[in-house]
């Protein structure tokens, strides 16, 4: 049983009636379906319970907080065994498909992620926050496998981030190396783990299919790589190199999702290569920094023809300001300056119509 709130019973219901109504399903299938779902309730006195339920535990934690370094190493070790055992129970006994046994199951996760830090403190082990968070990140993949739990996974794209960071896989600063190589070429892969962990992330993605995730990993993906490029070839050449496959995914990949995406990359790492600074220690670097920007413009004017409206118009807007704010708003009276910032939104806005008006009639046509 799906417990779902009464608007979206009520739509169902709706639907399920002109479904009928087209003669798409039987009343028997309709019946079918509709004994599948039950109307949420929320009750005061479920609600009391709840938060009774959170104010012990929220007491238990800070007693436990307030006597911890007290207790026996013995004890300890005994009461962060019993809650994650306790929380697993639970969540075993409320269903792993149901938000409670999410709930607790989450719950477990986090005594698990406390467990392996505090255990490692009380017995003097020495690992520092990587390599605690290694071993978490193997219970967390092994969890999402068993499990499916989309929270789960969300879980465990925090921590790889994480990790990732705290191990200089993705360096956050690596596009100060703009004109030079900080490393050499081969070792791109010189993080071996990185790329063990990116490959696993993605085979946990292949058992939770959402695109929220596949969005998080492309996005994980996109980092770890950016950074390697960045330190193995340079700032500028790794921006060229991502840009130009940016590009060639928008118009390459099959699903729209993909296109987005590919557009998104070109767009981001286009724009910030029509800045000179971005061209440092290159020869030419304000005229190179220009010829990008003619190349970006045809790019998503090409994608908001073939139907990446948002998108596209998004990046030829961010491109008009940053030329307007950068080069011309400072040599012009502000008054003159605001009216020609609106009258170039205002081209945009009727071309935006007239391309929606295309698509719409193109899709009248279809129907």
């Amino acid at each position: 049983m799906i417990n779902i709130r009464r608007r979206e019973y009520e739509f169902l219901s709706g639907e399920i009636n002109s479904w009928l109504d087209e003669n798409i399903i039987t009343d028997e299938q309709s019946e079918k379906i509709l004994s599948l779902y039950e109307i949420k309730e929320y009750s005061l006195r479920r609600i009391i319970i709840l938060a009774g339920v959170i104010l012990l535990g929220l007491g238990a934690v800070s007693f436990i907080a307030s006597k911890w370094h007290v207790l026996p190493k013995l004890l300890r070790l005994c009461v962060l065994i019993g809650g994650y055992v306790l929380a697993l129970i639970a969540c075993s006994i409320a269903g792993i498909r149901t938000k409670a046994g999410k709930s607790f199951l989450l719950i477990a996760s986090f005594i698990l992620g406390a467990g392996i830090f505090l255990g490692t403190r009380m017995y003097n082990i020495k690992l520092d926050l990587s390599q605690i968070l290694e071993f978490w990140l193997i219970a967390e993949i092994v969890t999402c496998m068993i499990t499916s739990d989309l929270w789960q996974v969300y879980l465990l794209e925090v921590l790889s981030l994480i990790y990732l960071i705290c191990i200089n896989a993705i360096d956050i600063f690596a596009l100060q190396f703009m004109n030079s190589a900080h490393y050499a070429v081969w070792e791109f892969f010189a993080p071996v783990k990185a790329f063990i962990l990116l490959a696993l992330l993605w085979v946990v993605n292949w058992r939770v299919r959402t695109r929220t995730i596949i969005n998080a990993n492309i996005l994980i993906t996109l980092l770890l790589c950016a950074s390697r490029m960045s330190l193995c070839l340079g700032g500028t050449l790794s921006l060229i190199i991502l840009a130009i496959i940016g590009g060639i995914m928008s118009f390459l990949m099959k699903h729209s999702d993909g296109q987005t995406i590919g557009l998104l990359i070109a767009g981001v790492f286009g724009l910030l290569l029509t800045w000179p600074e971005f061209w440092h220690g290159w020869e030419y670097a304000k005229i190179l920094s220009v010829l990008s920007a003619l190349c970006l413009v045809p790019l998503m004017l090409v994608n908001i023809w073939r139907g990446h409206l948002v998108a596209g118009i998004v990046f030829c807007v961010l491109l008009v300001c940053r030329y307007f704010f950068d080069s011309l708003f400072g040599f012009m009276p502000k008054a003159w300056g605001f009216t020609l910032l609106g009258l170039i939104f205002m081209i945009i806005g009727v071309f935006f119509e007239s391309i929606r008006a295309h698509y719409s009639k193109k899709f009248e046509n279809q129907e």
